[in-house]
């Protein structure tokens, strides 16, 4: 049989080959798809635009490419020419088009790419549905976000590749096999907030018909939303550290200048420019990432808060499936954890969403809020890492979600799940490198090692404990994808219903035992937490 399939797209032809996959399925694999022009020189931080056309077939055989930035060996590699997108399809001409899954990775917004050394698609090409993954500008390439109007860098162009991405899919999946008018996209951490964003946005009307929102959300403003005023501040400090002269606020000069600039340095400064007071005190994990952008343009992605976007958003009227891990906040341990509880003991506000609530951290009424919070977790025993940690969870992560579920019941007419993750397999990779591996449940990023075929683990053994993990996780995914439902046969008796009741978010918990259907564990405390929002508009701003 021969090695390559060629497939027509609106650009041009492209190359693909024969791949055998894990569990030993087979798929036609396309790598590196432009879906836009290279943003290179003056596109550098600017919207994205389309691709040239071509004529002889595109070679989509080789490895897949990833945007310029630090690798987790804090390598700088990559390149600035990676607007790309991979599909997998089992079947070029199936009688009946497929579903179409679109996964976007996580990394804070400063890391990360498609590649299969990471995200390989084998489990979930199990089922009959059509893969495919996207790259998105990373870091300050992707989120400088300037005041100056006359400037035309508003910010959120890595949010906009991905609408790009999105457009392409909708107008050439079919030629691949898939559905255009059934495609769920899904995401992790980053990937989770940016689908999130790409759910509130009205740029995205008609593009996807469901999401699957993982350990993420528009409203973790921690480290997924920041301050126009601190993008700012760091588009400077970025300068600066690369030997910018200008006057702070010259900002014509500033971009000149890092249009210019080399990459690889641009890559390297902006690991430098956050606090260690700004990543304990606030949880910042990047100097850029999406903002509500200063001033609106056609393609505006962001205008207003998230909170505010999410009442009326025309994916009210669509299923969503949400999902966490039991102990997110493992992730928080890049950082010396002596430092954020030695911060912690001398003010508890810093235990707060600060930035969010716009609060003056030496205001008493917010640390006796914040001090409210901390008992939640430490009972007294203020050196607790493990607590920490746990109280990171929802700081970080499962407040923004569970606000969101709120939100979703309360205005949605689409059918919200969540499901929790606290499998303890041999694959809790995030959990096991951060040497985490005595506390109990699942850490951010857990679940990618189980759902993913990847270069660190072997495939799973089906008859291991980890096969009956990712299978029921997988099923759910993918179930949710064609019908709509996680109830995949893979969880069978058991029936998770919709959110309705605010009062009482029921999850379906998948653990190395099995699965159950469950009220949310944390929903205690976050009901704890969702009461310090009513301080908002109490407190005083001096940040």
């Amino acid at each position: 049989m021969e090695n390559f399939e060629i497939v027509q797209s609106e650009f041009g032809p492209i190359k693909g080959f024969h791949k055998t996959l894990a569990l030993d399925n087979k798929c036609v694999a396309f790598h590196n798809i432009p879906y836009m022009k290279a943003p290179v020189g003056k596109l550098r931080f600017r919207e994205a635009q389309p691709t040239e056309k071509w004529k002889e077939p595109l070679d989509a055989t080789g490895d897949i490419v990833g945007y310029c930035s630090f690798n987790h060996f804090k390598e700088v590699e990559g390149q600035e020419d990676a607007g790309i997108l991979n599909i997998f399809t089992k079947n070029l001409k199936p009688k009946k088009l497929r579903p179409v899954m679109v996964w976007i990775h996580g990394g804070g917004f400063i890391v990360g790419s498609s590649s299969t050394d990471i995200y390989g698609p084998d489990y979930f090409l199990q089922e009959d549905i059509v893969f495919v993954s996207i790259n998105y500008r990373l870091g300050a390439f992707g989120f400088l976000s300037l005041d100056d109007k006359s400037l035309g860098i508003p910010g959120n162009n890595g949010l906009k590749d991905q609408i790009f991405a999105l457009k392409w899919i909708k107008k050439n999946i079919a030629n691949f096999g898939g559905d255009p008018n059934n495609i769920t996209i899904f995401g992790e951490s980053a990937g989770g907030a940016s689908v999130h964003f790409l759910c509130i946005t009205e740029q995205t009307k008609g593009l996807f018909k469901r999401a699957i929102i993982m350990s993420g959300s528009a409203l973790c403003k921690t480290w997924g939303l920041i301050p126009q005023s601190l993008c700012n501040k760091n588009a400077q400090i970025l300068a600066e550290k690369l030997g910018f002269k200008g006057n702070n606020g010259d900002q014509k000069s500033l971009l000149e200048f890092l249009e210019k600039a080399p990459a690889e340095d641009i890559v390297k400064a902006s690991e430098k420019i956050l606090t260690l007071k700004e990543r304990f005190c606030f949880a910042f994990h990047s100097p850029f990432t999406p903002v509500v952008e200063p001033y609106k343009t056609k393609n505006c992605m962001v205008p207003k808060d998230p909170l505010k976007m999410m009442e009326n958003c025309w994916t009210n009227n669509i299923d969503i499936l949400f999902t966490g891990n039991s102990i997110e906040g493992v992730i928080r341990k890049t950082e010396p954890l002596e430092t954020g509880i030695e911060i912690f003991n001398k003010n508890p506000a810093y235990a707060l969403p600060l930035l969010e609530l716009q609060a003056d951290p030496s205001d008493p009424r917010l640390q006796e809020l914040g001090l409210k919070i901390k008992n939640l977790y430490f009972n007294g025993k203020w050196d607790d890492r493990e607590s920490f940690l746990r109280l990171s969870s929802e700081l970080m992560f499962w407040n923004p979600v569970y606000r969101t579920v709120q939100s979703r019941i309360k205005h949605a007419k689409g059918k919200s799940y969540l499901v929790r993750f606290d499998a303890e397999g041999g694959r809790n990779f995030v959990k096991d490198l951060y040497q985490c591996s005595d506390f109990k449940g699942a850490s951010h990023g857990d679940e990618l090692f189980y759902i993913f075929t990847n270069a660190i683990f072997d495939q799973i053994d089906p008859n291991s404990t980890d096969f009956k993990i990712m299978k029921q996780y997988v099923g759910i995914l993918t179930n949710f994808t064609v019908k709509g439902s996680p109830n995949s046969k893979e969880i069978e008796p058991l029936k998770l219903k919709e959110l309705t009741d605010p009062n009482k978010v029921m999850c379906l918990q998948i653990t190395e035992k099995g699965t159950s259907i469950i009220e949310l564990p944390e929903s205690e405390k976050l009901r704890v937490w969702s009461s310090i929002y009513k301080f908002n508009k109490n407190v005083s701003s001096k940040l």
